[in-house]
């Protein structure tokens, strides 16, 4: 079996694109039986960076454009459309690009702090949609071990920046003080979380928050002193907003360009839609008096991100060499359970055998002494295979393992 991985991200596929082929949670619940239908098992970790899906197969090259035509045909696309902007990996590569996107090492904010509970995410969704079995779980349990160490042990995940931090950050550089402005939130989920409490670090202190689950919204207020705008009150609330914040798993537009026109605000009014698909009309900026910025704005944000983490980066590289070789050898070691299961097999065959032999020899033995037999012949049985099958599962290659089939002639009735 090979480990598979295609999908594209802000380095190969421009907003436009990357749109395009995102899964919203709702959508997962269609996505993952339907990917599992062509490639057997899969994951897909989709975030406002990248799309990817995670697959294992024995015929890597079928089962790649099986994955690219999924993701074409799921979304309305055409594949030879998609085709340019996609990047596909086979084996330790794959391994190495997912453990490094749990580090936040490949996000466009490096050392970003979302990433990593994302990843988590995709898992959890493809267990609850039996899209995922053991190869693919263990794979993901260890992108999140190799994420997890590189945050504990490097200054990657030190005062890391989100995508919500650094989207305050942007709307600081482009308006300087937010402390006097007036913010409408939409979107308290954990983006918009995120969001709120960059904007009360910065000292904003007029906050609305909207979200379609108004419980959530005035859960998030009431931790932050904010006020609450229902989702249907969202037109009026634009009226009174500098700076509008979208960040929320929708997958249509929230703000529209009627929307805006109609709340009669005169006014200059920003808004970052920090979304994935996005959550506000790119037709809103062609409107008189607005600036729309998009999660690609962030990018001058991230340049500077990177050149503070690049020493960092360099011992997180390092962690993420030894999780991949650890990985790869637990993979390996996969191909050695069924061989390890058949020796253990022959031999308590070829035990019960000889010991039902001897036992008819021995008319006179009792209960209690054919026990004993019985745990004798066990036990022999059992540590002449453990130095065997301990070597088997850590050190033996694909030619020790198929030496040892034809040696012990598994398969072999004789």
């Amino acid at each position: 079996m090979h480990i598979l991985l295609v999908g594209l991200n802000h380095k190969t596929a421009p907003l436009q694109v990357r749109e395009s082929v995102a899964f919203p949670k709702e959508h997962l619940a269609e996505a993952l039986p339907a990917l599992k239908s062509r490639v057997g098992e899969g994951v897909i970790l989709s975030t406002c960076n990248r799309t990817e899906v995670y697959s294992v197969s024995d015929e890597p090259a079928a089962a790649l454009q099986q994955v690219k035509v999924f993701l074409a045909e799921f979304h309305g696309l055409r594949t030879e459309d998609l085709a340019p902007h996609l990047y596909d990996y086979i084996d330790g590569e794959a391994v190495r690009h997912l453990f490094r996107v749990a580090g936040g090492l490949d996000s466009m904010i490096v050392g970003e702090s979302q990433i990593l509970g994302q990843v988590r995410d995709s898992l959890a969704a493809a267990t609850e949609h039996e899209s995922a079995e053991l190869p693919l779980v263990g794979l993901f349990h260890a992108g999140v071990r190799a994420g997890r160490r590189v945050r504990e042990e490097t200054d990657v995940g030190r005062n890391a920046l989100s995508v919500s931090y650094a989207g305050v950050r942007l709307a600081q550089r482009v308006l300087g003080d937010l402390r006097p402005l007036k913010v409408l939130l939409i979107g308290a989920g954990e983006a918009g979380r995120l969001v709120a409490s960059a904007l009360r670090t910065v000292g904003v202190s007029d906050l609305v928050v909207s979200n379609r689950t108004k419980e959530r919204a005035y859960e998030l207020s009431e931790s932050l002193g904010a006020r609450v705008a229902l989702f249907s009150e969202i037109p009026a609330a634009l009226a009174d907003a500098d700076i509008v914040i979208a960040a929320t798993d929708s997958p249509g537009f929230i703000v529209t360009p009627d929307m805006v026109s109609n709340s009669g605000r005169v006014q200059p009014q920003f808004f970052f839609d920090l979304a994935m698909p996005r959550d506000v009309d790119p037709r809103v900026e062609e409107l008189k008096g607005t600036t729309l910025f998009n999660i690609d704005g962030l990018a001058s944000i991230a340049e500077e991100n990177l050149e503070e983490r690049h020493r960092a980066a360099t011992d997180a590289e390092a962690i993420v060499d030894e999780e991949v070789a650890r990985f790869l050898k637990w993979w390996d070691g996969l191909d050695a359970v069924p061989v390890i299961k058949t020796l253990q097999q022959q031999a308590e065959q070829i035990r019960k055998r000889e010991l039902e032999r001897a036992l008819r020899r021995l008319t006179d033995i009792s209960a209690n002494d054919r026990e004993v037999v019985e745990a004798l012949t066990r036990s022999i049985v059992k540590k002449l295979l453990h130095q065997p099958t301990k070597y088997l599962r850590q050190d033996a290659d694909k030619s020790q393992l198929q030496a040892l089939e034809e040696l012990f002639r598994m398969g072999d009735d004789r």
